[in-house]
């Protein structure tokens, strides 16, 4: 299980970087190139962002299980997770899957997207880093 972990958390974590470096190059390059990014990124993200929902979860159901009961940090992954999880679906399955009508105007989804995007990079990040501190905690222990 410790190898699982870790190679999970430098998943989310490389998943968070790439994201982030996506976010800070987007202005710089043009709409096809943006294009050619978000279809490389487009699935890691999926699977990113519903993988960190599992993660999250079972980090809840561990933290309950204990004396202390549900850790704060623990719940405020869950729900951060949870935001961004629905948050991307929500848009990717409306505008790119579906082709839905109702496309809100460019400025205001560039801030979606935006804020989807940051939302990525620290929920990913966290989850990254809780994974590999839990596969260096089991490590210490076996």
């Amino acid at each position: 299980m410790t190898s699982i972990n870790r190679w999970c958390g430098y998943v989310h974590l490389l998943l968070g970087l790439a994201v982030a470096a996506q976010f800070v190059l987007s202005p710089t390059y043009d709409i096809d190139a943006s294009g050619d990014v978000w279809d490389v990124l487009t699935i890691p993200m999926a699977v990113g962002a519903a993988s960190a929902v599992v993660f999250s979860l079972i980090r809840v159901q561990q933290s309950r299980q204990s004396e202390e009961g549900a850790d704060l940090r623990s719940v405020c992954m869950l729900i951060a997770s949870a935001a961004l999880f629905l948050l991307y679906y929500r848009l990717w399955l409306a505008w790119w899957v579906f082709d839905a009508a109702e496309t809100p105007p460019p400025d205001l989804r560039q801030v979606m997207w935006y804020f989807i995007d940051v939302l990525f990079v620290l929920v990913n990040v966290a989850v990254g880093r809780h994974l590999l501190r839990a596969a260096g905690g089991q490590e210490g222990r076996g």
